[in-house]
């Protein structure tokens, strides 16, 4: 821990908002959709060097606590006095089905089967419940396949072979937009992301320019 303080330290020292390490940690989907903006960001500022790590929220919390991450998002509001935590952004689940497919009832998507991700069961009965109440549940959907990768989980619905429920910016950040639809008019289901560093440190400057960067893209 003491050399984790030392490395913080060091950070800090000749603060610069165009140079030196810029360390954060993010779960996957807003990760997908800042990744692009981090890269344009360092092509701005080359003296920068940027470590993104993906992690979920349990991971990202305990990064940022133990200082191997100076900043990093959240999908839960920890509650925890070593952390300074505010609103970073909110992010709607989607239903998303692949291009020319209309859903218009429980039958369609029983017709379709789901393609499934480690969150995928929370965030499809969350909005599912939503959309469609009195449903039987997801547990009774046929399961056409499952990827932990949240960058592959559009392929095979873009391949004809299911749905899925994902959060929007990881639907925006996929390559063949053309090849997928998201289902309209939908009872809305939106989640927060929280941006959280350690309490007792000051952000450094890069890192702030970097936060007001990306919140301004988003």
């Amino acid at each position: 821990m003491h050399a984790a303080d030392q490395r913080l330290q060091q950070r800090l020292a000749g603060d610069d908002a165009t140079r030196g390490d810029l360390s954060l940690i993010t779960p996957g989907s807003i990760g997908l959709a800042i990744y692009p903006h981090l890269l344009a960001l360092q092509g701005e500022a080359p003296g920068l060097t940027i470590r993104h790590r993906f992690g979920p929220t349990g991971e990202v919390i305990a990064s940022v606590l133990d200082k191997r991450a100076e900043f990093g998002l959240a999908t839960q509001q920890p509650e925890d006095s070593r952390l300074s935590v505010s609103l970073f952004a909110r992010e709607a689940l989607e239903l998303v089905v692949p291009a020319g497919e209309r859903v218009e009832g429980w039958a369609d998507l029983m017709r379709l089967g789901f393609i499934d991700h480690p969150d995928g069961h929370d965030m499809a009965t969350r909005l599912l419940s939503r959309c469609f109440p009195g449903n039987p549940g997801i547990g009774q959907l046929p399961c056409r396949g499952f990827t932990n990768q949240i960058g592959l989980i559009l392929d095979p619905v873009a391949a004809g072979l299911g749905f899925s429920v994902l959060p929007r910016f990881a639907r925006q950040a996929f390559a063949r937009p053309e090849a997928i639809r998201v289902v309209e008019d939908l009872p809305r289901v939106v989640d927060s992301l929280w941006l959280l560093h350690r309490a007792e440190w000051p952000l450094t400057a890069r890192a702030t320019h970097a936060i007001e960067w990306l919140k301004a893209r988003l």
